[in-house]
C-alpha cells in the first residue's frame, strides 16, 4: 500500500493550529504521502488570504489539495447557525465532511487529522499499514452512552456499549475507504447521507458511527488491527488545566512510538502566560514555531 494520504478538516478559526501543523508537515510527513485540507466555510476568501500568505510555503515538498465544503453535496442548509454555540454548526458539518472525503479517493485507507494534531518525528502513514488492515488505537470511551445507543438502534445492532477493545474516537485515526464509501452509499449518497446523518443521533460522533457501521460488516479486526498508541499526548480543556498541562509537556518526545501529538484550540487560549511560553520553547526544540499570540488576546471562552 503506498501513498496513504492524510486528511485535514480545518476552518478560518483553526487557522493558527493548521499553521503549526503545516510546519510539522514540512519538517516530518514523508513526502510520499498526499496532504488533503477541507475547508469547512462557505466563503473562502478569508481562508484563502490567510493561507496563500502564511501557510501554503510548508507544503512545497508534498502533493497538496485543497477542497472547500461546497465540493460536496450536502444538506448544508439544514444546520442554521446558533447565536448562543456558534461552534456548533461547524462541528457538526466537519464531521460529514471527514466521512464525505472518502468518495474522492482511491487508497485503502486515510489518515483523518484535525487542525490541532501535528507531527514531532518523522512518520509515514504507509509505514503502520502493512496489506489489508489499517491500524487503529484503543481509548476510553468518553462520549455520551446515548450517542452509542443511538447510533446503534438506527444501524439495526445489538450492541448497547462500547468494550475497552473500542476504537480511540480522537483524531488522528485511520479510517478504511471502502468501508467508509459503504456507510455512504448505504444512505444514497453524500448529500442523503448528510441529511441522515443530522438527524441519526442528537449529539453526534462520526468516529462512533464508524465503530459501529464496521461492527455491523464483520468486526473491527476484519479490516484494522489494534497497535501501541502512536498519537499521545493530548492537551485539552479540562476542569484540572494546570495538572493536565504539566503532564503533557512532560511526556511530550518521551518514548516511541510517539510522533503525534495534539493541542486543542480552546486549550490555547485557557493556557496562562507562562504555560504558553514553556510550551513555545518545547515545540521550539522540534523545529515547530506556534503563532498564538494574536488567537490568544482574541480568545472567547464559549460556555455551554
Amino acid at each position: 500500500m503506498k501513498n496513504t494520504p492524510i486528511v485535514t478538516v480545518t476552518c478560518t478559526r483553526d487557522l493558527p493550529l493548521l499553521e503549526l501543523q503545516a510546519q510539522s508537515v514540512y519538517h516530518y510527513l514523508d513526502t510520499e504521502c498526499p496532504v488533503y485540507i477541507i475547508v469547512n466555510e462557505s466563503n473562502m476568501l478569508d481562508w484563502l488570504d490567510y493561507f496563500d500568505k502564511n501557510i501554503r510555503h510548508f507544503y512545497d515538498k508534498h502533493k497538496l489539495k485543497i477542497l472547500f465544503r461546497d465540493a460536496f453535496p450536502g444538506e448544508w442548509q439544514q444546520w442554521i447557525p446558533s447565536k448562543i454555540n456558534p461552534w456548533h454548526v461547524g462541528w457538526e458539518t466537519q464531521q460529514i465532511l471527514k466521512l464525505a472525503i472518502a468518495e474522492h479517493l482511491t487508497t485503502d485507507a486515510f489518515l483523518v487529522c484535525d487542525s490541532q494534531n501535528f507531527l514531532i518525528k518523522n512518520w509515514s502513514a504507509d509505514y503502520n499499514i502493512p496489506e489489508g488492515k489499517i491500524p487503529y488505537r484503543t481509548g476510553i470511551y468518553a462520549m455520551p452512552i446515548d450517542i452509542w445507543q443511538e447510533y446503534s438502534k438506527r444501524l439495526d445492532l445489538d450492541l448497547k456499549s462500547p468494550n475497552s477493545q473500542t476504537i480511540s474516537m480522537c483524531t488522528p485515526i485511520f479510517l478504511h475507504t471502502q468501508l467508509v464509501q459503504s456507510l455512504i452509499k448505504s444512505k444514497g449518497g453524500v448529500q442523503k447521507f448528510s441529511s441522515w446523518f443530522k438527524t441519526a443521533s442528537r449529539v453526534k460522533s462520526e468516529f462512533v458511527l464508524y465503530a459501529l457501521w464496521a461492527e455491523k460488516h464483520g468486526g473491527l479486526n476484519k479490516l484494522h488491527y489494534c497497535v501501541e498508541d502512536w498519537a499521545s499526548p493530548y492537551l485539552r480543556d479540562s476542569n484540572n488545566f494546570d495538572y493536565d498541562f504539566e503532564k503533557f509537556i512532560n511526556f511530550i518526545g518521551v518514548h516511541e512510538p510517539h510522533s503525534w501529538i495534539s493541542v486543542n484550540h480552546r486549550s490555547w487560549g485557557d493556557m496562562s502566560g507562562k504555560q504558553y511560553q514553556r510550551l513555545k520553547a518545547k515545540l521550539l526544540e522540534y523545529k515547530l514555531e506556534p503563532k498564538f499570540d494574536e488567537y490568544r488576546s482574541t480568545y472567547v471562552d464559549y460556555k455551554f
